[in-house]
């Protein structure tokens, strides 16, 4: 368990074992802190036949089938888009059925907030009237898109971000040193970290500074930089949100805030299904070619 999430999951474990959890948890937090560890963590006690000190047995065939994979209680809601309402009655008509190993049943639903407004609302009866030895988790980063319908429902359960030094800590543990300004450029998430350092390939935050400041001395053509990082679009357009936020910070220039607001532009441009990538990018970039910091 991520060290900074062990009060949380200690919590929510304690009253599970006092049979005073509610059936419903919503854990929302920063993207990249882990909620998906701590909902798959809470899963696999909730189905062990024999936990122990706050955690699941891992030797019970519960456990066995939940490490597999193949555990028939256990079921997972997400789509590589929005969640529609098909979905969600799939979802509910599994967990209406019996425990096949006579247990708990546990649907996750990541990325809560891509539901439609037609699957949250087939999802609301289940909510309020769920079947017997059933637990739901909506995880989610962005808590204000889920409806006050679904909100009203679920207990409500707000994960902290890790101290700086938790991160750097944790991070030198899995074998990565990182630097406090490369922490702060994924938004002090160590986990988005991780991810972008194991990747191989991809676009490193070193990288994208040497590109950012050749672009604005003028020694390079944006265009160039917006085709190369053109797949990594909305997380190069966050370190351009970044960097130019830190210079703002620095030197109070108009110039640096008009910047930083067409990064937010372009955030809202990316949302956008078949926006074109590299014409967002080559567009921000230029902002910076025109940029004077000193």
């Amino acid at each position: 368990m991520l060290p900074w999430l062990l009060s949380p999951y200690h919590a929510i474990v304690n009253r599970l074992s006092a049979n005073r959890l509610h059936h419903a948890l919503l854990l929302t937090g920063t993207e990249g802190i882990g909620k998906m560890q701590l909902a798959e963590r809470l899963a696999n006690i909730m189905l062990c036949k024999l936990p122990a000190e706050h955690q699941p047995c891992q030797q019970c065939q519960s456990c066995q089938l939940f490490a597999a994979g193949t555990h028939p209680d256990f079921h997972m809601l997400q789509s590589e888009r929005q969640i529609g309402v098909d979905l969600v009655r799939e979802s509910i008509a599994k967990l209406s059925r019996t425990s096949q190993l006579s247990g708990n049943k546990v649907l996750i639903i990541p990325a809560a907030e891509t539901m439609t407004e037609a699957a949250a609302n087939a999802l609301l009866k289940t909510l309020e009237e769920p079947t017997a030895n059933t637990y739901l988790i909506l995880v989610t980063h962005q808590l204000s898109r889920i409806l006050p319908t679904i909100l009203s429902r679920c207990e409500k359960h707000a994960l902290p971000t890790p101290t700086t030094q938790q991160s750097l800590e944790w991070l030198r543990q899995q074998g990565m040193e990182v630097t406090e300004a490369q922490l702060q450029a994924y938004a002090y998430a160590p986990l988005k970290v991780q991810s972008s350092l194991s990747e191989p390939g991809g676009v490193q935050y070193a990288d994208f500074i040497t590109g950012l400041e050749s672009i604005i001395a003028g020694n390079t053509d944006e265009t160039q930089f917006a085709g190369n990082w053109q797949e990594e679009a909305k997380r190069i357009v966050g370190w351009c949100q970044h960097y130019i936020h830190r210079q703002y910070i620095r030197n109070q220039k108009q110039s640096a805030l008009a910047v930083y607001n067409e990064c937010i532009k372009a955030l809202v441009h990316l949302q956008n299904p078949g926006v074109n990538k590299k014409l967002v990018l080559s567009t921000l970039l230029a902002q910076f070619s025109h940029l004077d910091l000193t």
